[in-house]
């Protein structure tokens, strides 16, 4: 048998750059939780402009204020992140894929900031327009798919 080199499908990447995962996430990868390490952030807001489909990322101090969202960091350094669906659902980000954006550090607003093409404005993904009810995180992409296979037999034998 002959052995066959896997080739990894991950791209490590050096610039600083946001995931917004299939659970409803933001995962900031190494080096843009590294910045937000070094400033100590525990919390951030997010910012919303949506006339140029841009979103921001803003350290906060302020533990009272009830928009902050809690990062939570990797072990050793490896990436951050916070979920956010219901502000993803709000700005109508279609977070059914995985989707990776670079990000670019605005110093005077101390805030991370990423573009969103239009082409992923286009509401919620299809498993949570129907109610999943209380469903554990982990039991929640097993829903998605069950959801998602559903819609595809119906709309073959249509």
């Amino acid at each position: 048998m002959g052995w066959e080199i896997f080739t990894r499908k991950v791209i490590r990447n050096a610039e600083p750059s946001v995931s917004i995962t299939t659970m409803g996430r933001l995962a900031l990868n190494k080096s843009a939780a590294a910045m937000l390490e070094k400033s100590a952030a525990e919390l951030v807001l997010l910012l919303w402009d949506a006339d140029h489909r841009k979103v921001g990322i803003r350290v906060t101090t302020n533990k009272k204020d009830q928009r902050a969202y809690r990062v939570a960091y990797g072990a050793h350094g490896n990436g951050a992140g916070f979920s956010c669906v219901t502000f993803l659902n709000h700005i109508h980000y279609d977070w059914s894929k995985t989707r990776t954006f670079p990000m670019e550090w605005n110093e005077a607003e101390g805030t991370f900031v990423f573009a969103i093409p239009t082409e992923h404005l286009t509401g919620k993904p299809l498993a949570q327009q129907v109610p999943l009810g209380q469903l554990r995180r982990s039991d929640r992409k097993n829903a998605v798919t069950k959801t998602r296979e559903l819609k595809e037999a119906t709309s073959m034998t249509q």
